[in-house]
């Protein structure tokens, strides 16, 4: 368990991050070291070494008194996340119809998708356990080393705090973003769980300026 660990040194290795809504956990953040990114927050968690349990429970939130014990920073607690969470969790990125035959275990389904998949520009990113998956937007260099691979701009829709949907901004195919805005609140109030809602913003990769916006 994460209290039979005093100081920083004996953690160091195994803190890492994830992202949630800034607005609607609000009363959360008010307990623990957060950093405001866009309209979300990342904040800090322990992975817990060698943990059986369900992956969600692998997990234990690091509070404002812990950071306080172990006299460091909130820079401190983001550089060991930065590099233990690409690291401890991985990266999973496939196609969306890839994704669907994995959700729905079909492999007549898996065989389509995966001619389909080079069609579609719509991609699913998350983490190795989808699990607190959309943490993967803050992995170093990534969105650029997938704007490179699309050779293009692109959306990402934040479907949950587990993952995100990848858009690929194509020339002379215009997209309709008021209507993808309105889809992801529609869906965020009919079909995400409140707790596993990030947004209800849309947001854009510029390949050029190398920056994340919300659209």
């Amino acid at each position: 368990m994460l209290m039979e660990y005093n100081n920083f040194i004996e953690v160091k290795d195994y803190v890492v991050y994830k992202v949630v809504n800034k607005e609607s956990n609000a009363k959360l953040l008010e307990k623990v070291p957060y950093i405001k990114y866009l309209d979300l927050a990342i904040i800090f968690y322990f992975k817990v070494p060698g943990c059986a349990e369900e992956k969600s429970k692998k997990m234990v939130l690091i509070d404002n008194a812990r950071i306080v014990e172990w006299g460091i920073d909130i820079e401190e607690l983001m550089n060991a996340a930065s590099k233990n969470t690409p690291k401890i969790l991985g990266l999973k990125i496939q196609g969306i119809l890839s994704t669907i035959a994995e959700y729905i275990d079909c492999n007549d389904f898996c065989e389509i998708a995966e001619l389909e998949d080079s069609h579609i520009p719509l991609y699913v990113a998350t983490n190795e356990d989808s699990c607190f998956g959309a943490s993967v937007i803050l992995y170093e260099n990534l969105l650029y080393a997938i704007s490179a691979k699309l050779k293009s701009d692109f959306y990402i829709i934040p479907c949950s705090i587990h993952e995100v949907i990848i858009v690929k901004a194509m020339s002379g195919c215009e997209i309709d973003t008021e209507y993808l805005k309105e889809l992801i609140i529609h869906v965020n109030n009919t079909e995400v769980p409140e707790s596993d809602v990030l947004s209800n913003s849309l947001y854009y990769y510029s390949k050029d300026n190398k920056i994340l916006s919300i659209a």
